[in-house]
This record gives C-alpha cells, structure tokens and sequence, in this order.
C-alpha cells in the first residue's frame, strides 16, 4: 500500500515537470512596462498528497511548487497559518516539506499560498497563488459508539422479528475510502433472544418473553470496520424492558370466604373484600366480580376496586336476621380486557366461595306501611280517625308504645292510644286548616314498661272533609251609589257570591231581599248573580241619605244555608247628565273586633284604679302629718330613724349597739362618757310655743341627765364624722358656731307641718332658750 501511494506521488511530480516544460513562456524583452504589456507566466505543480501517520523520519517530501519565471535571483516563500509550523518550502527548489505526522481525522486539508520575490528586493516575481495539500486517509480508527449505554422497551410476548431499537457507531477513517469507514455489528451478549443486522437494528428472535418470567434482558454489542479493526470503545449496553401486556387471569387467594354482618348494615354499605393475584401490572388488572351460583343475585351486588383491585360485596336490600341467616354462594374472577391472543396461561382458580353470617340486633319497630292517610269531617268531636300499627322485628317481639310529637300537633288536636288509634280531641275546621300532618313515634318497650331507646317514627296524613256549614257572602266588599233622581229601574249594582266552603261546579246561590219597604228591587239572574234596581223612582236624601239593604242569599248545599249580607246604597247628587256631583261619605269601620274592644277597655279601666289608689294613699299621708302624732309615737320615730351613720362609705366608726341598748333598757356596754359632767337646773323659762315637740326634748333632757351611763344623743361620737365620701359633712351641733341667731331659720315653715314646729324653736330668742 505505501509502495503504490509512494508511486503515484513521483507520477504526480512527473507531469508537473513536463507541463513546465512544455507550456513555458518567453520573457519580456528589456525595457517593457508591465502596464502596457503583461507577461504570461503560470504556476507549475499538481495538487499535493500526503499520507497521515508515515512512519518514515521527519521531515516527510510533499511536493514541488514551480513558477515559469525563469531568473537567478527568485526564491520560493509559503505563506499560511501552518507555515512554519507543519510546513517548510526549500527558496531555491520549491520543495514543500512537513515536519510533523499529519493526522486527517484532525485536518484533512491545508490551504497555502506560494510566491516567487527577489531575493534582494523581496517584490514579487509572480502573482501569489494558493493550493492544497490533502492528507491521504489510512485506516487507523475502530468504530466508536455514540453511547456507551442505551435503553429499550418492547411489548412482551411479541412476535418474531419485532423492532427493539437502532444503535449507531461512528467511524472517523474517510468515508470515501473503500472499507475505511464502513462499521459491522455483532452480539456478545443476549443473542438467543436478540439479533442485530448491519444498520445496526436489534429485534426479536422468539416469540416467548414473558415479563411475568423475566422482565429485564441485556444487550453487548460490538461494532468494527470492514478491516476487523476493533477497540475498547467499539462496544455498547443494550438494556432491554419489556412492556407489560393484559396476559394473565386473576386468581383468588382464597377458596372460601366467610363473614359476619349485623343485619341492620346500611344498603350499599360494604361488608367485606374479596382479594385475587394478578400478575399483571396495576394499570393492565380490570377485574371483574360475580356470583354464579346462588338466588341472591339480587340482593349482594360486588364492586371492584381500582385501586387495589379488590372486590368489595355490598347488600343491594336490606337484611333481616328472623328471615334469613346465612348467604352462601359462588363467585368467579374474571378480566374482560384481556388479549387471549396474548394469553399465557388458563388460570384453575377463577371462582372461590362466600358464606355470609347475619347477626342479630335489636332494631326499632317497623311500621306496617310506610305512610298513613285518614279522612276526618269537620266539626266532629272524638270520632276514631284511623289506627296505625307497628311492630317489634326481633325475636323478642316487645310490646310497642305509641306518641304524637308535639312539634306536628301544637295545637294538641289529636291523641293517640296506646294501641295506635287515633282520635281527635277539639272540634276542627276545614276552613281553617284542611290538612293536618302528624308525626307518631313507636317506641319499643321492656317488661316494664320503659322505652328501650329503640323507637320509628310515621307520618300520618289527616285529611278534613267538608260540610256545608258556612253561609253564602257577598264575594266582594261593594259601595253603590245612585243618583237620587234616579229613573224607575235604574241598574244600581250587580251583585255575586261565594261560600267558603268547598264549592261544587253545580253550586246554585238564591238572592233576595231581607225587606220588601225599600225603593230598590232585586232580580236573580240565575247565573249565581242578582241585579239590584230602583222599585219606585227618585229618592229624599233629606229623609236619608244612606240606605241599608238586607241582602238573604242561600246555597243548594245539604243542608241548606242562608245568610245575609247588607248592602249599603248611598244617595248622591247629580247633575243633568247622571254624574254624581257630591256623594256623604260613609263613616269609616273600625275593623277591630269586640275582643279588642273589651282588651283595650281593661287595660284603661286597670289605669284608672292604680291611679285613683296612688292619690288616695298621697292624700292619707298628707291628713297623717297635718294631725301629727303623739309623744311616744315621735320619741319611737327618733330612736328608730334619726340615727346618724358616720357618712355613706363608713361602717366602722361608730357601735350602735349603744342606742339599741339604751332604748331595749339593758345595761350600757360601755362607761358614761360625760358622767361628770353636771348640768345647772334649768330655771322656768317662757316657751317661745308650747307645743309637742318642746314637750318631747324636754323629757329628753330630762333623760339625759338621770342617765349616767348613756351617751348623749347630740355628741361629736355620733355625729361629728360623717365619712370620707359623705358630701353632708358633719351634722354635730357642737361644731358648730355659739349663738344661731344671725340665721334664718324662716324657710322651714315651708317643708310641712313638722319643719314648721322646728322653725318656731329656732326663731326663739337665746334668753328663751331651754336650757340643760
């Protein structure tokens, strides 16, 4: 192989020469500008080759470069970016060497300039002119992979031939060198289960793989060129998941299931799971729960799951422990969505049993029917209106008590037995309340009587009849009015009726006249409607200005009713054309019942005693102090009354325990405080007004005195303090000034017959004073 390169190369040169040669041009002769005649001159070489990686020693021959220029002084010079560098250029030859090993998976190309200067002057000889040297390919790279590691999935249970995935290897040799860069892939590893062609595409070999039985494979693959040149980096890992499809029936856990359910369990409620094994992942098990033998199709029902793909048994009916105790049945697991095409094996174990248990509780009674509707007519008293019945379910069968609840019956109309009959207790009216629900409790009861707290509740429906025993009405308020030159047969109203009680379409109301002295006339028109006209002809409005017309209107009803409604007709001015002109307005009605009348005459007539009782007390007060009262009397009221607290906020600074002692006459807790204190005897003094009160301080002066264990009633003890919050400050005499005459003592006249005595005392002159 290097001997043919080397070949080509010195051919290569050889015809570079010989086109020099054979194409060289003349010189310009001496003395011809450039600008006015250009010389012929041309570059004479082929393009240049060199192999990578010579082994030979450096520096390795590239070519010749060749001007036609035919002078002494030339020299060749290279220029480019890897002159100097890679390449060299002999000046007197034009020999181009390389001085390094080439490598074309790095540069496969260079591109130079050559020119031709003047030695001395260093000008151009020739115009510059760029080439190419390509570097010659050698095999000397292996297939690389562009990873090392690569990741697949394919369906299990795929058929022969099925694409796995595509791996590339890269050869960097040049493609256009027979066998350099072609790449060939074998495996090393997983080849009875995979294949690879030469493109590099891995698939399946068999038809067998179960990812139930393994789920992972791995793939080494190998690659080289067409030369069998191989490296460490010529081999890659496949890792190989395989899909999982719906392949495999469910299978119970199980052969028999057994569970205990109290019979009052809520419909569709669940009591109980059944579990099954799917080998399968989560998103491929779609199991489906049956019975297939067994009559209680219709009363368990099996939901699946899907989450966990379990089947949970829900009673679709309620169950009754006295009717039926234990359920025993078949059930089967089936997968509808699953490939049969694909299907790895028939599972044995698809049905398994089920025994369900019905404990018993104690449940409320149950009511025969679900509702209850009754007839009742109107205005009957206590007549039996309908009976309900419930009863205990258990084995026990209590006995059953019977209640209405208050919230339905408020009014308390009805009431019920204790063997469920119904009765009412008032007279009731259709009119008033034509329906009447009522709520009725069974309560289940022991032995004894008492309610086990086991209790249902029924609504019953009471419907009142009707009766004919409302009478016929006006069936709207009406205000005629007529002129009082009204014309014989003048049309004053027209006139209907209605009855409150349910009405038949073939109702008949019959009008008439309470009265036959009026100047009006009525006329039944048979249609349930009646004309009022004028009988005679004008009217007085001075004799009356208003009219009451009693107006008989009966119904067809059996019985018979009749009741009457009264018209009133007003009289009005008219002018020439019939047009009312003035008309007396009708007094206003109080719509106010007499109940409300007798209310509000109470309540004025309870006004008038409380107040008539609060001025005769005033009164009785008023007589009490103008008489005043005798000497024990007001002593009693001075003892009892007039003691002085030391002030609102002061309960500590005085025991009157010391009063109340005195006036009980047991002995004083306590040492007189002035027992020595001797007072002159009063001489006979002229009483500025004898009177009762004078009396009495007198004599309790007199007290004072012969009593030496007592404290005085006037003393700073008693009155000289009267707290710290007291706004009266002290009430004490003693603190007082010497003498009170510069008051005025006058103002007390005015407080009443008792300040009045006291002003009088106080107006006495000090000689008249009485003295202790």
């Amino acid at each position: 192989m290097w001997a043919l390169v080397l070949l080509l190369a010195v051919a290569g040169t050889c015809l570079v020469e010989a086109a020099a040669s054979s194409n060289a041009a003349p010189l310009d002769p001496p003395g011809v500008l450039l600008t006015h005649r250009r010389q012929k001159r041309d570059w004479i070489w082929n393009q240049m080759h060199i192999d990578e990686e010579k082994n030979t020693s450096l520096p390795h021959y590239v070519g010749k470069i060749k001007s036609s220029v035919n002078s002494k002084n030339a020299k060749y010079v290279l220029k480019g970016e890897s002159v100097g560098k890679v390449f060299q250029v002999s000046e007197d030859t034009g020999d181009v060497y390389a001085f390094e090993r080439l490598d074309r998976e790095k540069i496969s190309e260079y591109h130079l300039t050559a020119l031709v200067v003047d030695k001395d002057t260093r000008k151009n000889l020739e115009s510059p002119s760029s080439f190419t040297i390509k570097v010659h390919d050698v095999n000397d790279n292996w297939p690389v992979f562009t990873h090392r590691l690569f990741n697949a999935s394919v369906p299990e249970m795929s058929a022969v031939g099925t694409s796995v995935i595509r791996v590339t290897a890269v050869d960097a040799d040049d493609p256009t060198v027979a066998d350099h860069a072609s790449v060939m892939y074998q495996l090393l590893k997983g080849e009875e289960y995979f294949a690879i062609d030469n493109s590099g595409l891995i698939f399946t070999t068999t038809k067998n793989l179960d990812r139930e039985t393994q789920a992972k494979y791995e793939i080494v693959v190998e690659a080289r060129d067409a030369q069998g040149l191989r490296g460490e980096s010529g081999t890659a890992t496949v890792l190989v998941n395989l899909q999982d499809i719906n392949d495999n029936f469910p299978t119970f856990t199980q052969t028999k299931y057994i569970f205990a359910v109290p019979e009052d369990i809520r419909v569709g409620s669940s009591l109980g799971s059944l579990f099954v094994e799917d080998s399968d992942e989560p998103q491929n098990r779609m199991t489906k729960y049956s019975i297939v033998q067994g009559e209680y199709r219709d009363t368990f029902t099996i939901e699946t799951d899907p989450n966990h793909n379990e089947g949970i048994i829900k009673p679709m009916k309620p169950l009754d422990y006295e009717y039926i105790k234990q359920y025993v049945f078949t059930i089967e697991a089936t997968d509808p969505t699953i490939n049969l095409h694909y299907l790895s094996s028939v599972s044995i174990q698809k049905t398994a049993r089920v025994i369900i248990n019905v404990t018993d509780v104690d449940e409320p009674p149950n009511f025969h029917q679900p509702f209850y509707h009754f007839q009742l007519r109107e205005n009957q008293k206590k007549p039996l209106i309908g009976s309900v019945l419930a009863t205990d379910p258990d084995a026990a069968r209590r006995s059953i008590g019977y209640s209405i609840r208050k919230t339905s019956d408020k009014g308390q109309f009805f009431r019920i037995t204790k063997q469920g009959n119904i009765y009412n207790e008032k007279e009731l009216d259709r009119e008033i309340y034509p329906w009447y629900n009522l709520t009725v409790e069974a309560k289940e009861l022991d032995s004894s009587g008492y309610p086990t707290g086991k209790e249902s509740i029924v609504q019953v429906y009471i419907e009142i009849m009707d009766e004919n025993d409302n009478p016929p009405e006006f069936a709207q308020p009406y205000e005629p009015k007529v002129c009082e030159n009204a014309a014989q047969g003048k049309l004053v109203v027209q006139i209907s009726a209605i009855d409150k009680d349910v009405t038949p379409r073939d109702v008949k109301f019959r009008f008439s006249l309470g009265t036959e002295d009026s100047n009006f006339t009525l006329t039944d028109n048979h249609d349930n409607t009646a004309n009022i006209t004028v009988k005679y002809g004008q009217f007085d409005r001075e004799r009356a200005k208003v009219h009451h017309l009693p107006v008989l209107i009966s119904d067809n009803g059996r019985p018979s009713l009749t009741g009457t409604s009264t018209l009133v007709v007003t009289i009005c001015k008219c002018n020439e054309h019939g047009e009312f002109t003035y008309c007396e307005e009708m007094a206003a009605q109080a719509g106010v019942s007499i109940q409300a009348l007798v209310a509000i005459f109470l309540c004025i007539l309870t006004i008038t005693v409380i107040t008539l009782l609060v001025f005769l007390r005033r009164r009785l007060r008023r007589q009490a102090r103008a008489h005043g009262k005798g000497v024990p009397e007001i002593h009693e009221q001075l003892v009892t009354y007039d003691e002085e607290g030391g002030g609102e906020m002061d309960t500590t600074s005085y025991d009157v325990s010391v009063l109340h002692s005195a006036r009980r006459g047991a002995p004083p807790p306590r040492p007189a405080l002035y027992a020595q204190v001797q007072k002159p005897r009063p001489a006979p003094a002229v009483h500025a007004g004898p009177g009762e009160m004078a009396a009495m301080i007198e004599a309790k002066k007199d007290e004072a005195d012969r009593d030496g264990g007592g404290p005085p009633y006037d003393t700073l003890h008693i009155y000289g303090y009267e707290g710290a919050e007291s706004v009266a400050e002290s009430l004490s005499s003693l603190g007082s000034g010497a003498s009170d005459a510069d008051v005025d003592y006058d103002f007390l006249s005015d407080w009443g017959p008792r300040f009045r005595m006291l002003a009088e005392l106080y107006r006495a002159e000090p000689a008249e004073e009485l003295p202790y």
